[in-house]
C-alpha cells in the first residue's frame, strides 16, 4: 500500500511540475531591442499581396496594419482581421497559421518580419 502511495504522490507532483512549467509568463513579452519607429513591407498572399505595416515603440509592437484587399473573405480575410491582435500580443511576427488560412498567414508573417526588420535596422 505505502508503494502505492508513493507512487501516486510522485505521479501528482510530476503533474503540477508539468503544469507549472506551461503556466503563463502573465503576458511578459519580449522586447525586439529597443527599436522604435514604423515600417511596412509586402509579401504574395493566397489572393493577392498583402500589406503589414508595424509601429515598434521602444522594442515593444505597438500598432499592425494588415491589407490585404484581394485575399477571400471568409478565409484569409479571417487571417487579416485577426493576425494584427496576434503580432501584438506576442511582440513577434513568428505566429501560428489561422486554421484555412495557411498562404495567407505566411504572407502576413512575412511581410510583418520583413517590417520589423526595416524598424530594428532603422528604416
Amino acid at each position: 500500500m505505502k508503494v502505492r502511495n508513493l507512487v501516486i504522490v510522485f505521479a501528482i507532483a510530476a503533474l503540477l511540475a508539468g503544469l507549472a512549467a506551461c503556466a503563463s509568463t502573465g503576458g511578459a513579452v519580449t522586447p525586439i531591442g529597443n527599436a522604435t519607429g514604423t515600417a511596412s513591407a509586402t509579401a504574395p498572399g493566397f489572393g493577392g499581396d498583402v500589406s503589414v505595416t508595424v509601429t515598434l515603440a521602444a522594442g515593444i509592437i505597438t500598432d499592425v496594419v494588415v491589407v490585404g484587399a484581394a485575399e477571400t473573405p471568409t478565409v484569409g480575410g479571417i487571417a487579416v482581421t485577426r493576425a494584427p491582435g496576434i503580432i501584438k500580443k506576442y511582440n513577434s511576427a513568428a505566429i501560428d497559421t489561422i486554421s484555412g488560412a495557411t498562404v495567407t498567414t505566411s504572407a502576413i508573417s512575412a511581410a510583418a518580419q520583413s517590417a520589423i526588420d526595416k524598424v530594428v535596422a532603422g528604416n
